[in-house]
């Protein structure tokens, strides 16, 4: 459940793993100090994100913060803040509940397309021996289907590559135009790869009608924040 306040969204059922998981509101944007955000002074990770499907586990780099062209990151450490930009695209957090691994990707449809998502999760597998099962989905917040209009081209691209039940439940028609749900595309392309249903996270909210930064409403290059780190355990 995504849980809303002044100045963000946080998912409870990360919450509940003492892990942060949150996505800024319109209210806060990188104009304002992220640090505002956080319960404990950590390691900021950050990245120029350029629509790829680059993620890297960064549990190893000791003196890099910045990286150039990754659109993801997983971690194990718990100094670091996994941090991604948005205003439009979608956020997907990734917790592994039995190996204490934390993910985050930048999904727009290019990514989507590219499976990024997917890729985080194999990242996990590889390097952790991370099990699907174990594993809970975040998704959101991005634009609506209802406010995604693509054109054919873009249709195709997908219905090429994804099975005829992931494109019936990832496009749909509205007022005789295509929409694509960038939420449900992850959902059940995650649970097609061995992510349990009940272990998905899915936000009911929009970036192009809510209180939050849009490009395909403001076409400017203000962005929301998410944010994913490990918090300290609760005596």
């Amino acid at each position: 459940m995504f849980i809303k306040n002044k100045k963000m969204f946080k998912i409870k059922e990360f919450e509940n793993h003492n892990v942060s998981a949150m996505f800024t509101r319109k209210s806060f944007t990188e104009k304002n100090n992220l640090e505002e955000l956080l319960s404990e002074d950590k390691i900021l990770i950050k990245a120029y994100q350029k629509h790829t499907d680059i993620v890297i586990d960064i549990s190893k780099e000791e003196n890099k913060t910045y990286f150039d062209g990754v659109d993801g990151f997983i971690t194990k450490r718990n100094d670091l803040v996994l941090i991604t930009k948005y205003a439009d695209c979608l956020p997907i957090f990734l917790y592994d509940k039995k190996e204490k691994v934390i993910g985050l990707v930048h999904s727009g449809w290019k990514g989507s397309l590219e499976e990024i998502g997917i890729k985080a999760l194999n990242l996990m597998k590889k390097n952790y021996n991370s099990n699907v099962k174990n594993i809970i989905i975040g998704l959101g917040i991005g634009i609506s289907c209802e406010n995604y209009e693509v054109g054919e081209e873009f249709y195709e691209q997908f219905k090429n590559k994804f099975s005829n039940e992931i494109i019936e439940n990832s496009f749909k028609m509205y007022k005789g135009e295509r929409h694509f749900d960038n939420y449900k595309f992850n959902k059940f392309n995650f649970m097609k790869n061995g992510i349990l249903e009940e272990n998905i996270i899915i936000s009911d909210e929009c970036t192009f009608t809510g209180d939050f930064c849009s490009f395909r409403r403001d076409k400017n290059k203000d962005r929301n924040y998410a944010v994913i780190y490990f918090e300290k355990k609760k005596s």
